[in-house]
């Protein structure tokens, strides 16, 4: 009979273990699922951060590119003042790449007589920078001086 009482007891004992383990089951899926979505929050944040810290870059170089393209059509219109001390002219476009320079000059009625102003229009993508420049050209030794050259803000 002692054999028969340990089996009942084994079977019980059983039942026990096996309504154990189905709880333990069930507590693990709700804490599996957690550590699983903080996992993936944290990977979406860390894409969401970098794609903005590489769209500032872009958008960084892209303002550096205006600025450079912008002061290229200053060079390009004072060395034509420099060649020609009568040089005016409607406004012109300069182009390299993906940028694009549109250059103004104006001659005696925007800023003096004998003086210049220069205007260029840098475009990059979506970007733009502008800026103006002040010549003025001596008319006893054709002596060309820059007096001012400044960033207008768009």
């Amino acid at each position: 009979m002692k054999l028969k009482t340990s089996a009942k007891g084994g079977s019980a004992s059983g039942e026990k273990n096996l309504k154990l383990k189905t709880e333990k089951g069930i507590i693990a899926l709700p804490a599996v699922l957690l550590i699983g979505g903080i996992i993936a929050e944290i990977g979406v944040v860390g894409l969401v951060v970098s794609y903005f810290l590489i769209q500032s870059s872009f958008g960084i170089k892209s303002s550096i590119e205006t600025s450079v393209a912008a002061q290229a059509g200053i060079q390009d219109a004072l060395i034509k003042i420099i060649r020609d001390k009568d040089f005016t002219s409607a406004p012109y476009n300069l182009s390299a790449g993906n940028w694009l320079t549109e250059v103004t000059v104006c001659r005696d009625t925007c800023v003096g007589s004998g003086k210049y102003e220069i205007t260029s229009l840098g475009k990059v993508k979506n970007k733009q920078s502008k800026f103006r420049a002040i010549i003025e050209v001596n008319a006893a030794n054709s002596e060309v001086n820059v007096e001012s050259l400044e960033e207008i803000a768009i």
